[in-house]
């Protein structure tokens, strides 16, 4: 729902109840004129005509005040002004009944501007299909970290299962036959170690990631949907006849975004690695608040037969309806604090990759002398590196993914189009992720070079390696990995990258 449509229907509901109230307030004032009286229930001043004594008689007959108490439909109001005459006294007496009814009128619409103020002001924003584009692109992102079904070889997954080593059965990958030796214990006890446990950390992260940016526009939506289901419900509790004492009062039915049990608040609360919560989504839609006004029978059978009491009834609701979505919205933050402590107790390694400036320089580049046994094979050498080069290329795609949901951060927003502290936090949050998977990018590219070094080191050294090497390195050219290295991009945000 965008925030115009929205602004729309509110202004089309507060109208509602400012003319029903309107209605049923100028019904009121003429039933209290025909007592004789001007103090009128709910009134915020004193009416500007006080009956006289004289006055009383005649106004069990004024034609104006015979309107407002059988009718009160402006588009019926007598034109002509009452003149006065009082058929009890056979005399004309002073009366100015429409003047009291049109200060009636006045009170109504103060208290429809009063109405609109104090609901919850979020109609000038955010668009929540902003919101959802963000989720969807973050949703889209985690189909590309785990796909359904099976793996494709040449998807993510797939190469970053032909990368991985775990400590069970996998360990006996052809590869690992192919290069032995310190070198490749470093790099696999190092590197390739992480490659397996961040994919699946970072699947869960834009998955949490996705669900808080649902809970945000779920959030605002529900307390759209509320406000005007409270808007419909005022308006018909004003001619509301009063539910028979042995009926059952019935539930309110309302969308309440406070009371749902939001799934991530306690998903959260597992490790990194587990499954990741399912998504919340915004399948909500707007109600029906279109009202078919029934006239009501004297006031004593009315559900609220004193306006006074419906004001309270009234501002009591409104205070609920800011509770609920202050409520939702300390759950929502709740919900980003919890993924961000999960993230401070997780092994930096495992969510962006083993960093190779923590080690020794030439740690996997070759086999010290020393080590007495090893054995290589350039060309699965260089497969290895040409698998970080794929990752490399598939991880610059999602990074640009997960930079798009920054699209709708000038959304992330609350009361008044002012972010909260929740908002904040899941701007921060997606910063953070952003900057794992620009990370992961680049330390795949970082692995590759170094992989590629450790190559032509052995190859120069040994006339029937650099000879496959040179083959390797032809069919690498001849498979375009020099360009799609090229084409990884760790800036997503430069001109021409996000299209």
């Amino acid at each position: 729902m965008s925030g115009s449509v929205y602004s729309a229907s509110l202004s089309a509901a507060l109208n509602d109840y400012w003319q029903a109230l309107e209605r049923r307030w100028t019904r009121d004032a003429g039933q209290t004129l025909r007592g004789g009286t001007t103090q009128i229930d709910g009134a915020p001043e004193p009416a500007r005509w006080q009956v006289p004594v004289e006055a009383r008689g005649h106004l069990t007959t004024c034609p104006v005040v015979a309107w407002a108490v059988n009718d009160s439909t402006p588009a019926n109001r007598p034109s002509a002004p009452c003149d006065g005459w009082s058929v009890q006294d056979a005399r004309y007496v002073e009366c100015r009944a429409a003047d009291v009814f049109s200060q009636v009128g006045d009170w109504a619409w103060a208290k429809r501007e009063q109405l609109a103020a104090a609901l919850p002001d979020l109609a000038g924003g955010p668009e929540l299909s902003s919101l959802e584009d963000a989720r969807e692109s973050l949703l889209d992102a985690d189909k590309t970290l785990r796909p359904e079904g099976s793996v494709d070889a040449y998807a993510l997954p797939g190469v970053v299962e032909k990368l991985s080593v775990r400590d069970d059965s996998n360990n006996n990958r052809a590869w690992l036959a192919g290069w032995t030796g310190l070198a490749a214990n470093s790099l696999k006890g190092g590197f390739l170690s992480t490659v397996g446990p961040t994919l699946k950390n970072q699947s869960v992260l834009v998955r949490w990631l996705a669900n808080c940016y649902s809970l945000r526009a779920t959030t605002i939506h529900a307390t759209r949907n509320n406000t005007l289901q409270l808007l419909a419900r005022a308006t018909s509790e004003l001619f509301e006849a009063a539910a028979p004492s042995s009926d059952t009062p019935k539930e309110k039915v309302a969308v309440n975004a406070a009371s749902q049990a939001w799934g991530i608040v306690t998903t959260v609360t597992t490790a990194l690695g587990e499954e990741a919560p399912g998504s919340i989504g915004t399948a909500l839609s707007l109600i029906d608040f279109a009202l078919n006004l029934r006239e009501g029978k004297p006031n004593e059978e009315l559900k609220f037969p004193q306006l006074s009491a419906f004001f309270t009834h009234l501002d009591a609701a409104v205070r609920a309806l800011h509770e609920e979505l202050t409520a939702a919205e300390t759950d929502y933050q709740r919900a980003i604090t919890a993924i961000d402590h999960r993230i401070a107790g997780v092994d930096r390694t495992m969510l962006e990759l083993y960093d190779f400036t923590k080690s020794s320089p030439d740690g996997d580049d070759s086999d010290p002398s020393a080590s007495g046994r090893f054995a290589v094979d350039v060309v699965v050498v260089m497969e290895i590196a040409q698998h970080c080069v794929d990752a490399a290329s598939h991880y610059s795609e999602l990074l640009r993914k997960v930079a798009t949901a920054s699209y709708s951060d000038g959304q992330l927003a609350g009361r008044g189009v002012v972010p909260t502290a929740g908002d904040t936090a899941l701007i921060a949050l997606r910063t953070e992720v952003e900057s794992f998977f620009q990370k992961t990018t680049a330390r795949y590219l970082q692995a590759a070079d170094r992989i590629k070094k450790a190559a032509e080191k052995y190859a120069a050294s040994d006339a029937e390696q650099k000879a496959r090497l040179q083959a390797a390195i032809a069919d690498w050219h001849k498979a375009g990995e020099d360009d799609k290295r090229t084409e990884v991009d760790l800036d997503p945000r430069k001109e021409g990258v996000q299209q």
